[in-house]
């Protein structure tokens, strides 16, 4: 059965006043909207230590007409109706008031107001002089140059992070050029072998390959949904709206709670072709030999579902260059066009970055390139 305000000693939904405490005479939980001065002692109200009431104290407002939050005189500081244009105490323009203070929500969830909420006055009233004058907590004292500590940490971090983007610019961007000569040119090329088999398998049930067979499924926890626990329940939350009245929203709320989802979880059998091994050729010459194909030969396979039989799958090829600069040997790939224009023994210049690798971009023969073994 879902909660209703009768069944849980809640107010309805609806406009009721705030309530006030003359600081003056001591007259507690005046009205926020019948008494815009103090009845005992004719005290003007004072926004600011407006509060909500406990459940009890609570009283509505029929047919209120919301026009905003107050306005403050800018001459007497005294609230007054937004719709007004001078203030109701001292006759000033209320064109530059601003709006007064309000005291935010209070959420109520299922519960009730039990208890009012309002301020310790004279530790407000305290807090305020303290700041009128300048009195602030020593950690929130200049520390260097005028600032503050909080100002210092939030600057240090800053500076921080633009050291190590510029640290990063500078490695990536660095470039120091080299001299050295190309040792080696070599190159590989390479073709997967793949064979014909049997694979087992594990998956949920809408997952297994259509082609499975020898199939065997069973219950399994395959996560959690939401499910709804219990009736629906009002939820309630009070907000100030700043003219002496606040109102009480509520709103119907369904809660939910985890509940464990199973589902068919299933081995299988399929037949796929799996790489099982690879055949390399390769070389540190151009010419000699030149690149080419491994030779290689393949199984037959000996059962009826050709378990066993190989067949070529993908290939892969790189060609390098081998750098000595300066005794350190560097590597640049290249495609084999571009790798075939290289010579052994060739003079060359690179750009080498801030690790010690080389930009490979920038990698060029200087010179005449040396004569090929058997020309003139």
């Amino acid at each position: 059965m879902a909660e209703t305000p009768e069944s849980t000693g809640r107010k309805e939904a609806g406009t009721y006043q705030m309530l006030w405490d003359c600081k003056f005479c001591g007259t507690e939980k005046l009205l926020g909207i019948t008494h815009r001065h103090c009845p005992n002692c004719g005290a003007a109200q004072d926004p600011t230590q407006r509060y909500f009431p406990a459940e009890e104290d609570m009283v509505a407002l029929e047919d209120h007409q919301y026009v905003g939050a107050d306005k403050i005189c800018p001459a007497c500081q005294q609230p007054n109706s937004a719709a007004s244009t001078y203030c109701t105490e001292c006759g000033a323009d209320l064109a530059t008031g601003e709006a007064a203070p309000t005291f935010g929500a209070r959420d109520l969830g299922t519960g009730i107001a039990d208890s009012d909420t309002r301020r310790d006055v004279v530790q407000d009233n305290f807090n305020a002089e303290m700041a009128r004058i300048g009195v602030t907590k020593a950690d929130d004292h200049p520390v260097f140059l005028g600032l503050r500590k909080q100002q210092l940490v939030i600057g240090g971090v800053i500076a921080a992070v633009i050291v190590i983007i510029g640290a990063i610019i500078f490695a990536v961007t660095y470039r120091s050029e080299k001299s050295g000569t190309i040792s080696a040119l070599t190159w590989e090329r390479t073709i997967d072998i793949e064979e014909f088999q049997q694979i087992r398998g594990e998956d949920w049930d809408e997952s297994v390959p259509g082609d499975a067979y020898n199939e065997d499924c069973r219950e399994k926890q395959r996560g959690t949904k939401q499910i709804e626990d219990g009736p629906p329940h009002e939820e309630c939350k009070d907000v100030d709206q700043g003219d002496g009245s606040f109102k009480r929203e509520c709103r119907m709320v369904q809660d939910y709670r985890s509940a464990t989802e199973v589902d068919d979880w299933c081995t299988y059998t399929v037949d796929r072709w799996l790489k099982t091994r690879e055949v390399t050729a390769s070389g540190t010459t151009k010419n000699d030999p030149p690149p080419t194909w491994p030779d290689y030969t393949l199984a037959t396979g000996t059962s009826v579902k050709r378990f066993g039989q190989e067949r070529a799958g993908s290939q892969h090829e790189s060609y390098r260059v081998v750098l000595d600069l300066d005794g350190d040997t560097k590597t640049c790939s290249f495609d084999q066009a571009q790798w075939e224009t290289f010579v052994a023994g060739s003079k060359i210049e690179v750009g080498v970055g801030i690790s010690g690798g080389p930009d490979c971009d920038t990698l060029k023969v200087v010179g005449s390139a040396p004569a090929l073994p058997g020309r003139e």
